[in-house]
């Protein structure tokens, strides 16, 4: 499912370049059942040595967004477009509920008004999908180097790996939520609009993290696809990674 919030605001709203963290933190103030918002926060839902929040957001789109290189920061133009997508209805029935009764948001140090939410329920129907990026792409792998240490190493869509890491990741997410294996094995992401100004170096509380937009085609099982839709692809997804929507439904 997903979550559709449109913010407006007396004047243009200005934003620090990496501003993820605020969008999460606005999110899990929405919550007002201090039970849900604790779990998500804190625990999620595990899956074998894992945890995953089973929620992702878009980034923030505006009516134009302008960057003050003197002062380092995105300026946005109201309206403002924030989408959020749960395979958990219960979690984003939570979050429209809660936005509706308030009418407002904090969101760093602006006020914003909550002018409009918006629930859709898009289906992924046989077995090929065109999913567009709304917010970065990442998968990962943590490496030893010859000195010992370990670092991340972070995919391109044109590596075989990143296939490899994305379907892995889905099953995990399928199992989580379905309680069973996805019936069919073949998995396929292609990159399609994808170009090398597609890849977003950002910053999460102080970590570099890499991802991609851009649109790609997946091949698998329906509900494998479907899961890549509600949950997110790959890696990251509760801290704005991962979100996606079918092409040309935006």
């Amino acid at each position: 499912m997903q979550l559709t919030i449109i913010f407006q605001s007396n004047g243009p709203v200005c934003m620090p370049v990496q501003y993820n963290h605020l969008v999460q933190g606005m999110i899990y103030q929405g919550l007002e059942n201090p039970l849900l918002r604790k779990f998500l926060h804190e625990q999620g839902f595990q899956f074998e040595k894992r945890r995953f929040k089973l929620f992702t957001f878009s980034r923030l789109t505006g009516q134009k967004t302008l960057y003050n290189r003197k002062k380092r920061q995105l300026v946005l133009t109201p309206p403002l477009h924030l989408i959020i997508c749960s395979p958990i209805p219960f979690i984003l029935q939570e979050l429209g509920t809660s936005f509706l009764r308030r009418g407002q948001a904090r969101l760093g140090r602006s006020q914003l008004e909550v002018s409009q939410i918006n629930i859709d329920d898009p289906h992924v129907n046989g077995e090929e999908a065109i999913l567009h990026m709304l917010s970065p792409l990442t998968v990962y792998s943590t490496l030893p180097t010859t000195e010992g240490r370990n670092f991340t190493h972070y995919y391109s869509p044109f590596e075989p790996r990143f296939g490899e890491l994305v379907h892995a990741n889905l099953i995990k997410k399928y199992k989580l939520i379905h309680g069973s294996s996805p019936p069919g094995k073949h998995f396929s992401i292609e990159p399609l609009t994808v170009t090398e100004r597609d890849e977003k170096v950002t910053f999460y509380k102080n970590f570099v993290i890499k991802g991609w937009m851009g649109d790609y085609e997946l091949q698998g099982d329906p509900g494998l696809l479907q899961v890549a839709l509600n949950a997110g692809l790959g890696a990251k997804n509760s801290q704005g990674y991962g979100c996606c929507t079918l092409k040309g439904s935006e």
